[in-house]
This record gives C-alpha cells, sequence and structure tokens, in this order.
C-alpha cells in the first residue's frame, strides 16, 4: 500500500453517501423479462435524478461481506417513463448479477451513482435519420432507450435492431418489441441473428452474414450504427460492417467489459513516487502513489470514496481532468479524442508520469 496525507479531513462515509453523486432507489417491482434476466423498475425518483437514453446507473451492493460496483445501463427513457429500470442477466460466477436475481425484491433500497455515460444522442424533431442497432443479449438495453427515444422524438426517423441471441428465450424485451413493431410499422424494423432455433437468420454471427444484413437494411454513408454486446460480437459486426463499406466515424460502441483494457504505458522503475492531488466535492486530498500504480486503486487503498464502476478503462465513471502533471492515459477506451485534448484522463487506468500531478474528478 502507498502511503499518503490527506491535505484536508477524509469524510466519513455516510456522508459521501449522501453527496450529489450518489441516490438511493426504491424497487418498485422484478420483473422476469427473459430467461435468467429481471427487469428492476424503481419508484419515481426525487428530482435530482437526471439521465439521458443511452446512459448508466452503477449499483452498490454488499455481497459476501465485500462492497461491489457493477454498472447498468438505463433501459427506460426520460421521455417516456416516469420509473427508470434496469435490467440485469444472470452470469456466471456473478457476484453482483447473481445476488440482484436471486435476492432483490420489491420495497428494498437501492444505493447507486449517479447517472453516466456518453453512449447518448441528440433528439431534433426534424431531423430525418436512417439509425440501425446492434444487440448482443443484454446489450439490447442502452438501446432499448435509445430507440424508443428516436421514435417518440423525431416522427421522420426509421430505427432498425439486429438482435443476437442464443435461442428466442434469452431475447430481453421480446414482446416489448413486437409492440414497438407493431406501433411504429413503417418506421422500426427487428431482424433476429439465434444461435438456435429458427428465425430472420440463424448460427453465430459471422462477418459475412453482418454483411449481408447490411445490405439488406441498406446502410450507407448517411447511416448511423449503434453497437452494444459482448465483446467478441462487436468486433465481428464490426468487421462485418467494414466489409460492407461502412466508415467507422459512423459508428458508436458502448461495452463494459471488465478487463477488455489495461494500460500498456509502465513507468520506468527508475522513476520516484507521485505526490496526486484528488480534488473530489469540494475538499482536497494528497496521497502518494508508487510507479507502476494507478491512481484509483492507490486512492480507494487510502480510503478516499473515488467514484468508479467498471474499473477497465470504459464507462468514465472515474474521469478527472489533469490541472498539473501528466498522467497516462492508454486503455481509456471511453474518452472521446475532445477529452483527451482538453485533458481529461481515467483514474482506474491512469498512472502518472511526472513526480507531482493534480486532478479534478467529476
Amino acid at each position: 500500500m502507498a502511503f499518503g496525507l490527506f491535505k484536508k479531513k477524509r469524510k466519513e462515509e455516510s456522508s459521501a453517501d449522501t453527496s450529489a453523486r450518489y441516490h438511493h432507489l426504491t424497487i418498485e417491482s422484478v420483473v422476469p423479462i427473459a430467461k435468467d434476466a429481471v427487469n428492476l423498475i424503481f419508484n419515481k425518483p426525487e428530482s435530482d435524478f437526471v439521465y439521458e437514453p443511452g446512459q448508466f446507473i452503477t449499483i452498490i451492493q454488499v455481497v459476501n461481506g465485500k462492497k461491489i460496483r457493477r454498472a447498468y445501463s438505463l433501459n427506460s427513457t426520460p421521455f417516456l417513463d416516469e420509473n427508470p429500470s434496469v435490467t440485469v442477466k444472470r452470469v456466471e460466477g456473478g457476484a453482483m448479477s447473481n445476488h440482484i436475481n436471486d435476492h432483490y425484491d420489491a420495497g428494498e433500497v437501492v444505493q447507486v451513482m449517479e447517472p453516466m455515460g456518453l453512449f447518448t444522442t441528440s433528439y431534433d424533431p426534424a431531423a430525418l435519420r436512417s439509425v440501425v442497432c446492434f444487440a448482443g443479449g443484454s446489450g439490447i438495453t442502452p438501446l432499448y432507450s435509445l430507440m424508443r427515444s428516436m421514435l417518440v422524438k423525431e416522427p421522420n426517423t426509421i430505427v432498425s435492431l439486429v438482435y443476437c441471441n442464443r435461442s428466442a428465450e434469452y431475447i430481453i424485451f421480446k414482446d416489448e418489441l413486437n409492440e414497438l413493431k407493431s406501433e411504429y410499422a413503417d418506421r422500426f424494423n427487428v431482424i433476429h441473428i439465434l444461435e438456435e432455433g429458427p428465425s430472420d437468420y440463424s448460427g453465430r454471427p459471422s462477418a459475412a452474414m453482418i454483411q449481408e444484413v447490411a445490405g439488406e437494411l441498406d446502410i450507407n454513408g448517411d447511416s448511423e450504427v449503434f453497437i452494444c454486446g459482448p465483446q467478441p460480437m462487436m468486433d465481428v459486426v464490426i468487421t462485418g460492417l467494414k466489409e460492407a463499406s461502412v466508415d467507422e466515424s459512423q459508428i458508436r460502441m458502448e461495452s463494459f467489459e471488465a478487463g477488455k483494457t489495461s494500460p500498456k504505458e509502465i513507468i520506468a522503475d527508475e522513476q520516484s513516487d507521485a505526490l496526486v492531488t484528488v480534488l473530489l466535492d469540494g475538499e482536497s486530498y494528497d496521497f502518494t502513489v508508487k510507479p507502476g500504480r494507478r491512481i484509483l486503486e492507490t486512492g480507494l487503498e487510502e480510503g478516499l470514496d473515488m467514484p468508479y464502476s467498471c474499473q477497465s478503462g470504459l464507462c468514465t465513471a472515474c474521469r478527472g481532468k489533469v490541472l498539473e502533471g501528466e498522467v497516462t492515459t492508454e486503455g481509456a477506451e471511453g474518452l472521446t479524442q475532445s477529452e483527451l485534448d482538453e485533458g481529461y484522463i481515467l483514474c482506474c487506468v491512469g498512472m502518472p508520469k511526472t513526480d507531482q500531478v493534480k486532478i479534478e474528478v467529476g
């Protein structure tokens, strides 16, 4: 553990829990939505809980004596739903997903971090967009929010969904998608790809299959593409779209695959310890980061309640702006190039490159 001294007195956790970064949501109902997946519908929250379609919340829960955090995309849309909701799919060996599926029930109060994420879009009632969404499994959740928002806010926009699953019983929002197809028959289309059983396309998704789908949907230079799902599925979709001459600038992706990225830029052994100052919630904290150590992990070891979720450079929950010094940015896949240019880093993958660093978190 790296030792350090906070410049100001550390806040008690109870105080941090009530800060603007945290909310307490009460579960209204837990609804089975597909095989091994439930929909958590929360009571209408207080007015300061604000989110955009496509964003996520981070659920904080003590499981088997250990406090863990997991990010879940909001499948609801503020344009139509009073009650925010998330879908949680059971993952083999997943501490949080299994705990939620096995134990959560109506009336339970859940601590969450404020909505975050950049997998969003703007809306224009006069827009005439062609949007194609590719989803795999529970990757449908942010796309479901985005698609419903586009259909209701942009009466001329055409939306298509290509949804990959193992079999029909795993299709999340199957009935709801059919209802959308009926309501917006001329503007909403669904193509299912199932590994098992009859479907529009059968078998595992392949680049050739995606290329064929792109032709069927007439994905062209004016199309916007949104992708969310397991990384192997997203890689196949990207390859197929590129083979169909879809430019990478037209594509937006979302992933929370833990451990997908890690910084490759290693600080030289001879570099000295770095004094890191973190500005958080109006207070300033100092701690020492050893060479090769990440800022977030050291801050947490020192007891500082820094925001975080995926810990793999994807979700941006731990975003900070460097005010002094330099920090590595390799592995910070969740940041846009403009954010990097403005000096933003992700504390979960960031390591000091200079012996003094000051970061404003948030």
